[in-house]
């Protein structure tokens, strides 16, 4: 079924499943498109920043929509998953170092229960845009519909984010001043702030995949935490905070990476995963390092960290964990809800699935090894151990 600029359909009409597919690419000379979802409210703003889907983000929560890449770009569609709150999906492609005009040839296709609708494009009929808003899947009396909107955008990708209401995150960049009002009134909602160069992982379930065969590098995993405080417990010392990981290749192989019992595992042969020092006080400027050499390998691991002595204090510990990959945005984990009755906090589990590493918040709180052993699953025998 091919599609006319500015048509409409109800989804309802076109397939009988609450999935669809959304399919795009575009062909640009010299240049790179970068595809992104906007997941907007009834203002057509963004009031849930982790309904922007783009490079640095590509799934939502409860996965209603997820992103994947390759020859061609997919945004797949859980309509019955999306809050009401979220009235409309923009999905839009900006170039890095090109023009619209520049695109020999594009694709716009609704996919779903089998059926598709196709939108074909290119840039002959622009000037100086450098992005484009594609095509539509919006609520309409109750309805998901869909519409081709094929129309230019003079700015890139950070003018996309400015009309939909967002911004930029930048440190530096100092707020404007408030205007005066002539009477009080209700304090606006805060604009959603968007880094477009790092990842966090802010809500326990919320994920990132890491296109291994574009990015296949090592993983660099940091651990940090408060380094100002010298006695967290009380009379005691400093606090002596451990990154671990729990991991199982796709060869079988599996095991407990951490610096109890020296299982500092190897960099140069199975696991092909090292932790590289045991920073006792958290005055390392460095943290806790651990590195997978070959994350390809990676069936399934969980990266965790424990207090090793002293009353657990996790709301003192400020504690963070940043995954880094060369040629891939860093991911941010940061504890949220610290619960100081348990001493092990899993931070994040790492999955290998189709050439791609999913990296999902944790964020679970357990008593031992064992407990967050029993809870994911590997089955090994624990025997006390010390450092």
């Amino acid at each position: 079924m091919e599609l006319q600029k500015g048509q409409k359909l109800k989804l309802s009409d076109f397939s009988s499943s609450t999935q669809v597919e959304i399919v795009v690419s575009a062909q640009i000379g010299a240049g790179e498109a970068d595809f992104t979802c906007f997941g907007v409210d009834a203002a057509g703003k963004i009031s849930d920043d982790r309904y922007f889907i783009f490079y640095n983000q590509n799934s939502s929560p409860d996965n209603a929509i997820v992103m994947t890449s390759g020859a061609q770009t997919a945004f797949t569609v859980q309509t019955d998953r999306l809050p009401e709150q979220i009235q409309k999906l923009v999905i839009a492609v900006s170039t890095d170092g090109g023009l619209i005009r520049d695109v020999s040839e594009g694709l716009i296709s609704l996919r779903s229960g089998g059926n598709s609708a196709d939108y074909r494009f290119s840039g002959q009929s622009f000037s100086q845009e450098r992005a484009l808003i594609l095509c539509e899947l919006y609520r309409k009396d109750g309805i998901w519909r869909y519409t081709v909107v094929s129309s230019g955008f003079n700015g890139g990708l950070d003018a996309l984010l400015t009309h939909f209401g967002g911004q930029v995150a930048n440190p530096q960049q100092a707020a404007p001043a408030p205007s005066p009002a002539p009477a009080p009134s209700p304090a606006p909602a805060p604009v959603p702030k968007v880094n477009l160069s790092k990842i966090s992982l802010k809500k326990s379930g919320d994920s990132h995949r890491i296109n291994l065969s574009k990015n296949s590098g090592e993983l660099h995993v940091n651990l940090n935490w408060n380094t100002g405080r010298k006695k967290l417990f009380g009379g005691g010392g400093a606090i002596d905070l451990d990154l671990a990981c729990m991991f199982r290749l796709k060869s079988g192989e599996q095991g407990v990476i951490q610096a109890l019992g020296n299982s500092f595992g190897s960099a140069t042969q199975i696991p092909f995963i090292l932790l590289d020092q045991d920073d006792r006080s958290g005055t390392s400027a460095n943290g806790e390092n651990m590195y997978f050499k070959r994350p390809e390998l990676i069936d399934f691991a969980v990266v965790f960290a424990f207090i090793y002595e002293g009353t657990p204090n996790w709301r003192g510990t400020n504690a963070s964990v940043t995954i880094k990959q060369s040629g891939a945005p860093d991911i941010e984990i940061q504890i949220d809800s610290p619960d100081s009755r348990n001493r092990f906090c899993v931070f994040a589990s790492l999955s290998g699935k189709s050439g791609e590493l999913e990296v999902k918040r944790e964020e679970r709180f357990f008593q031992g090894h064992k407990e967050v052993d029993d809870f994911y699953r590997f089955g090994f025998r624990w025997v006390a151990g010390r450092k």
